[in-house]
């Protein structure tokens, strides 16, 4: 009896031609998925690696007056993400070091207007530099004037806080965005 299913599957497995073309297409696939899998699995690495770096070994600088330091230590040290020997101060009378560290929180209304365009001035365009205001209030008046906006934002690597919350993000994605370099 002629059995058509069978004997068309029998000739497509055993006939040459279609074992090379079967072949042909399975390490086409095999080639395709691997290239997919790494390709998707580097994409991730870069910024998971930079993270775990960043909040192992980034030197957290906080340029600020001595209350202002220790309520964003106690702020950022409480969260576990971050260890309290990798958290620096700098005052007002070593603004310098700036250019040292390579993510620096600036509590804004620690400084005068000079002594933040010196902190700016002195920044490396690698490192991260981010401006917390909390005691923003449009309604009083109580903002960043808009020129030291503009100085701010022609850097690379800056922005601007006013929330705590919105503090944490803010370090967290420039640890990410900025390169970690070895000193």
């Amino acid at each position: 009896m002629f059995d058509f299913p069978t004997q068309v599957c029998e000739f497509l497995l055993t006939n040459p031609i279609f074992l090379f073309v079967g072949r042909c297409l399975l390490v086409i696939t095999v080639a395709g998925f691997l290239i997919t899998a790494v390709s998707w699995a580097f994409g991730l690495a870069t910024p998971i690696w930079r993270l775990g770096l960043g909040l192992r070994r980034r030197k957290i600088a906080i340029a600020s007056d001595a209350d202002s330091f220790s309520s964003l230590k106690a702020d950022l040290t409480a969260t576990r993400i971050f260890r309290e020997k990798n958290i620096k101060h700098i005052t007002k009378d070593h603004l310098a070091t700036v250019k040292n560290h390579s993510l620096i929180i600036v509590h804004y209304n620690s400084f005068c207007a000079e002594e933040i365009k010196q902190m700016l001035n002195s920044k490396e365009s690698i490192s991260g530099m981010i401006f917390y205001f909390p005691e923003f209030d449009p309604a009083s008046g109580n903002r960043i004037p808009n020129e030291m906006i503009q100085e701010i934002g022609k850097r690379e690597n800056t922005t601007v806080v006013n929330f705590r919350g919105r503090l944490l993000n803010d370090i967290i994605n420039t640890i990410i965005t900025t390169s970690y370099q070895k000193k």
